[in-house]
């Protein structure tokens, strides 16, 4: 009797979990997506502080394609015509922006950084 009390228990647990087995597992996949989303914002911070130092230092030199800049720095937040925008990827309204302006063949011509602090 002990072990079929034993057998009924272990048996209600594995119903149980299979229950909840969907909705668990959805909390699982909302885990790893979200790490993944930190992971990519990390990589875009470091990319545009690569960039800011780059810019700063005078080491993105006019001439650069515009496939080199996006091979280095990723793709840019906006790009308008011959303009690209980078800036951080979750500072929105402060911080600087990084305008890079290039010529028909993409070549690059001319770097604006915007300085903009908080309201």
């Amino acid at each position: 009797m002990r072990v079929l009390a034993g057998t009924t228990s272990l048996f209600v647990f594995l119903v149980f979990l299979a229950g909840c087995s969907p909705p668990l597992r959805t909390l699982m996949e909302l885990g790893k997506e979200q790490d993944a989303l930190q992971g990519m914002v990390k990589a875009q911070g470091v990319s545009f502080t690569g960039l800011l130092r780059d810019v700063e230092k005078g080491e993105l030199a006019p001439g650069t394609t515009r496939a080199e800049i996006i091979k280095r720095y990723g793709r840019p937040v906006l790009e308008r015509g011959h303009v690209l925008l980078y800036r951080h990827p979750v500072a929105f309204f402060e911080g600087p922006k990084v305008y890079l302006e290039c010529d028909a063949a993409g070549r690059l011509e001319n770097i604006r950084i915007a300085e903009r602090s908080a309201p």
